[in-house]
């Protein structure tokens, strides 16, 4: 992995440099190059400075280590990091992993690349069926501008160190809450970002409808802008609901709720405590926005981030 250059519209000479890459980390450590997966993370259109690029990979291959501790992840997640203010890790029991992520977060997917690691020995068909469920439910479910990028990956690897009995379920509990660790991270971390938006559309009547409007309403500027201004404007929350295509509400049945508090009900505004909402709005680093559709029995969380004067100054000002 190198962090600050994505390698990406570089033309054949980029390409050249990807299998460069690939071939000294394989002669350095005596394995065949299509072993070796290679991952560019930052700005571009730029070209490699390869010859440093591959200097390094022989240092790095020289002081390989496994991973022991928080220390060690932390360390690696800030190797991979570009405009990130915090490194993004997570530690299960089963498993633990790291990442990168700040700008241009949106499936499918983001300038984003995580890596997650499974102690348990699990056959590939199981490994394939959770990594799907598992990114479905994380990193496909993060937004921060809903902006997509070129370079992003999440790997779900087992390295076979332990061999348990464990059941799926457990074994998706646990790598479901190390993704979703790192997701959240990168939502919390999103350039300029100061809340995490939690978009839950409860009670749809099917899965598809209900992720589409979530994240309708998780990639709306006015939405994210009212998350940053702290107010309880649930106006734009359900026009954003609303504007789904092939996918109606019915407003007479919907309930709208910011944290616990009752907003929008019976196709009409409800009386509520504003100074309440906006003040667990400004103390909560996690603002929690419900719509129930009372159709079905189908849910979906989305995560997102507010949108602030820092998000423009940092993205007006990236290659310059």
């Amino acid at each position: 992995v190198n962090s600050g250059n994505a390698n990406c519209g570089t033309g054949k000479e980029g390409y050249k440099h990807a299998q460069l890459m690939a071939e000294t980390v394989a002669k350095k450590l005596g394995i065949s190059r299509e072993e070796v997966l290679v991952f560019s993370t930052g700005i571009i259109g730029v070209k490699l400075p390869i010859e440093r690029v591959l200097k390094a990979i022989e240092e790095a291959c020289e002081e390989l280590r496994p991973l022991k501790n928080e220390e060690d992840l932390k360390k690696a997640s800030w190797s991979i990091a570009t405009t990130d203010r915090f490194p993004k890790i997570s530690i299960g029991e089963y498993s633990y992993g790291f990442g990168k992520g700040a700008g241009m977060i949106h499936p499918k997917m983001a300038t984003m690349l995580a890596f997650v690691f499974l102690k348990e020995k699990v056959d590939f068909p199981t490994l394939k069926k959770l990594h799907r469920e598992i990114n479905e439910e994380s990193f496909n479910s993060i937004t921060v501008d809903g902006c997509t990028s070129t370079n992003d990956s999440f790997l779900l690897i087992c390295t076979e160190e332990e061999e348990k009995d464990i059941s799926y379920e457990d074994l998706r509990k646990d790598l479901l809450k190390v993704s979703l660790d790192i997701a959240k991270s990168i939502v919390a971390d999103g350039e300029g970002a100061t809340k995490i938006g939690v978009i839950k559309v409860l009670k749809a009547s099917t899965k598809e409808k209900a992720k589409r409007i979530a994240e309708k309403i998780a990639t709306s500027n006015l939405v994210k802008t009212a998350l940053f201004g702290r107010d309880p404007n649930w106006g734009r929350i359900l026009a954003s609901a609303s504007s789904v295509e092939n996918y109606p509400i019915f407003p007479e049945k919907i309930e709208i709720y910011i944290g616990n508090f009752l907003l929008f009900k019976n196709g009409e505004p409800q009386e509520f405590p504003y100074k309440e909402v906006k003040k667990y709005m400004e103390e909560e680093k996690e603002i929690e926005i419900k719509v129930v559709l009372n159709e079905g029995e189908e849910q979906h969380t989305y995560y997102t981030s507010d949108l602030t004067y820092d998000y423009v100054k940092l993205n007006a000002e990236y290659t310059t």
